[in-house]
């Protein structure tokens, strides 16, 4: 596999890795907050979504994966648009991976990819502290399979 295959699958993983925790998450946990302040479990994910569109539109072609604050509560809505953002990144990735530029960011393609990565990761951690602060009991197994990326 060539480079830009290998980041492109594992932009692909990461989103899986994503859909994966939130299909973890019962639906009533999406309105619970990090000892009542920040955003919910629901914003968590949104906000995962609305950076991609953001960025995407930075730096790639202008489109508006948005989603209203309305659907932090609603696990379909955010799925669906978990998967419509990672498919349009996935795009943008295969373009500026390829130009082997990104206009709007520095220094270059791979950090781009590299930040991307982290920034979703982190929220990830995020979800996962503010389920274990308010004692919202998520499978062990969850953590392991966050970090298993073979079977994503």
């Amino acid at each position: 596999m060539s480079t830009k295959t290998d980041l492109i699958h594992s932009w692909d993983l990461n989103n899986n890795v994503t859909i994966y925790l939130l299909n973890s998450i019962e639906k009533e946990w999406l309105s619970e907050k990090l000892g009542g302040k920040g955003r919910s479990i629901g914003e968590q994910f949104l906000h995962i979504n609305n950076i991609r569109s953001y960025w995407i539109g930075k730096v790639g072609e202008k489109v508006d994966l948005k989603l209203d604050t309305k659907y932090a509560k609603d696990k379909q809505q955010l799925e669906e648009a978990l998967y419509r953002s990672s498919k349009k990144m996935k795009e943008t990735l295969s373009v500026i991976l390829e130009k082997d530029v990104v206009k709007g960011y520095n220094p270059h393609p791979i950090a781009f990819f590299s930040q991307m990565i982290a920034h979703e990761s982190h929220h990830r951690g995020q979800i996962l502290i503010t389920t274990s602060r308010n004692g919202l009991k998520i499978d062990k197994s969850v953590n392991f399979g966050l970090w298993n990326w073979n079977n994503k």
